[in-house]
C-alpha cells in the first residue's frame, strides 16, 4: 500500500532518523505507539517541508 511518505524512504534522511528512533527506542527513551515507518516518514515530510520553506 502506498504512503504519502513512500518519497523518503531508501533516503539518507530516512536511514538517519530511523537509527535515532532506534536507538530511543532501544535505550527506553521512547515508546512507539504507531508503526515505526508512519514516524520516521512522518519527521521526514517534516523536516524536508521545513528546510524547502526555508530555502535550503
Amino acid at each position: 500500500m502506498k504512503t504519502p511518505y513512500d518519497l523518503y524512504k531508501n533516503t539518507e534522511l530516512w536511514n538517519v532518523i530511523s537509527e535515532a528512533i532506534d536507538e530511543l527506542v532501544e535505550n527506553d527513551d521512547l515508546e512507539e505507539r504507531t508503526t515505526h515507518d508512519h514516524i520516521v516518514g512522518y519527521l521526514c515530510q517534516q523536516v524536508s517541508s521545513s528546510l524547502t520553506e526555508k530555502g535550503n
